[in-house]
């Protein structure tokens, strides 16, 4: 009966809830004591719905015993004991957790991050060893190590620290009202907590918490399985460099530009956000393939001139990228090129003296031989920043060493020679 007579005034206490009141007083009390009424129906509702299946469970237990001492008949055979018992008491007689602990920590090495992950769930003993730094490090190095450098790390402590900022940051003083107090001295703590969850007002003991001291700083707790779940999951972006900016674009070609870049797991390719262009706004680009990433080789920021310290060793054949930008409010990009020799020099490697000359020769052989860009020339001893708003300012120079990075350069060589 008491089941019927609340179903019967729900829908009024719903419409008192979304009923207009006169006044903005009587709103407030109207919303209170219509939400109140509601939440109460429901609670009562859920104690009778579990009162009758308790009961309806103690008259099933009751009538087992006759059921139970009756004969079985003769025809009925005995059953045979299933597996699943005795290797779930199998598994229950050795313990993932006994074993010795250099086993243990090799199982967990051998785990994948998803799997891993799962592990940490199973308890509080494994949640603390399977996010253990060391573990975390290695999926880190073998997936992410090649496109994340130390400004990556830096913005992700960076950005930890913001997090744990508005999080500790003390929330607006709001007067306690009659329905806190209630909510306090509810016997039912499912109401109490329906109702501060589904409001924005805090809930009572935080409502009479002290605030915390101004001077305490928020902490932050680094771990890497957190970097890891920010890079997989997309909520991180981090600062790499962009082969061929706008993949496909003429003026980009065998170029390398920063940005910052979020990871799309379902794609497995990710979404470039390069800096302002000139008067340009920032641009996006969506479909960032693995192999056109890479982590900055130097920490020069993107408008800073790098300091070059190659010059003196740079030699005809010798493989560098040098900065240029096409006017002063733009960012640099990093160009590929190859040390060239003079127009006086046969380019015989026992006659050549063009790394004694004071001027060095730089080479963009993918433009074609006569092209404004196919070539330029810097000092070797007081190089700065070179050009004019025409050609472009040519900036620092880094000379490559590795056949690693020589040859995925290579890779972006394009089909037909540019003019």
């Amino acid at each position: 009966m008491l089941p019927l007579l609340l179903i019967s005034t729900l829908p009024a206490f719903t419409l008192l809830l979304a009923a207009p009141p006169a006044t903005k007083a009587c709103c407030k009390l109207a919303h209170d004591l219509g939400l109140l009424a509601l939440l109460l129906a429901t609670e009562l509702l859920r104690h009778a719905a579990t009162g009758s299946k308790d009961r309806a469970a103690d008259r099933g237990d009751r009538r087992m015993p006759s059921s139970a001492a009756a004969a079985p008949s003769s025809n009925s055979r005995p059953t045979k004991p299933t597996a699943a018992p005795a290797a779930a008491a199998a598994l229950e007689g050795l313990p993932l957790l006994d074993l010795p602990e250099l086993v243990l920590d090799r199982v967990l090495e051998e785990l994948s991050p998803a799997p891993l992950a799962a592990m940490a769930c199973v308890g509080a003993a494994l949640r603390d060893r399977c996010s253990a730094d060391a573990l975390w490090e290695r999926h880190l190095r073998l997936k992410w190590g090649r496109v994340l450098g130390a400004a990556a790390r830096k913005e992700w402590e960076a950005e930890l620290t913001c997090r744990a900022a508005r999080a500790g940051a003390p929330r607006p003083a709001r007067r306690r009202t009659w329905v806190d107090s209630l909510a306090c001295a509810w016997p039912f703590s499912w109401i109490a907590g329906r109702w501060l969850r589904g409001d924005p007002v805090p809930a009572p003991a935080a409502v009479a918490a002290e605030p915390a001291p101004a001077t305490a700083a928020p902490t932050t707790t680094y771990t890497v399985a957190a970097w890891y779940r920010a890079l997989e999951c997309g909520d991180f972006w981090f600062p790499a460099q962009v082969y061929n900016r706008e993949d496909g674009h003429v003026g980009f070609v065998l170029s390398c530009y920063d940005a910052h870049l979020r990871y799309d797991r379902r794609t497995n390719t990710f979404t470039a956000r390069y800096p302002p262009h000139g008067r340009k706004p920032a641009k996006e680009e969506d479909g960032v393939q693995w192999n056109r990433i890479r982590a900055p080789p130097v920490s020069t920021p993107a408008h800073d001139l790098h300091a070059s310290d190659c010059l003196e060793e740079l030699r005809p054949g010798d493989h560098f990228e040098i900065q240029w930008r096409k006017n002063k409010d733009f960012p640099y990009g990093w160009w590929y090129g190859v040390a060239g020799h003079h127009e006086t020099c046969n380019a015989n490697e026992h006659l050549c003296r063009c790394h004694e000359d004071d001027m060095i020769v730089l080479e963009f052989q993918h433009y074609a031989p006569g092209s404004r860009w196919r070539q330029t020339t810097v000092s070797r001893k007081d190089h700065r920043e070179k050009g004019d708003e025409t050609d472009g300012f040519y900036g620092g120079i880094r000379k490559l060493h590795t056949k690693d990075e020589i040859s995925t350069w290579r890779r972006f060589w394009p089909v037909d020679v540019l003019n």
